[in-house]
């Protein structure tokens, strides 16, 4: 009995001075050291960066349809661009003159491309809706005073 006592009071003992022990062991600092040598890095690393996202690349040039996104527009199509726009304004300026000058019809409909274009009148307002067939806009205008 007296050595199992003392079997056990050498136990505790060195459990408690080796965990006595342990919270004086302590760590040194995490420094981080980057890689990639956008960051700051080793700049011999990036040969092996760049050959690595390569090799991960699994992007085929195919040439479909969406590659003409990231295209610069060329000169005739900024052109023709500029030109679809000045006619659908000059379209736009005469609907404005034939709804709002003195005398106007209070509805009417006009056809410009495929696209109906219809007004009416009402209480003050213009109720004006486009449809193309695909979608259907409605805008709902004052009519202007004039002071």
């Amino acid at each position: 009995m007296r050595n199992t006592t003392r079997t056990i009071g050498v136990l505790f003992s060195s459990v408690f001075f080796s965990s006595a022990f342990c919270g004086l062991a302590s760590a040194g600092d995490l420094v981080y050291q980057p890689i990639n040598p956008s960051f700051g890095g080793d700049p011999f690393y990036s040969a092996h960066l760049l050959q690595t996202a390569e090799i991960q690349n699994k992007h085929v040039d195919d040439g479909s349809e969406f590659d003409s996104l990231f295209e610069e527009p060329t000169l005739a199509d900024q052109f023709a661009e500029s030109l679809s726009g000045t006619v659908i304004s000059g379209a736009a300026t005469q609907l404005n003159r034939a709804i709002f000058t003195d005398g106007a019809p209070p509805s009417g409909s006009f056809a410009l491309d495929g696209a109906m274009v219809s007004y009416k009148t009402i209480n003050g307002r213009v109720k004006i809706t486009i449809a193309d067939g695909i979608n259907t806009n409605v805008l709902d205008i004052p009519i202007p005073t004039k002071n």
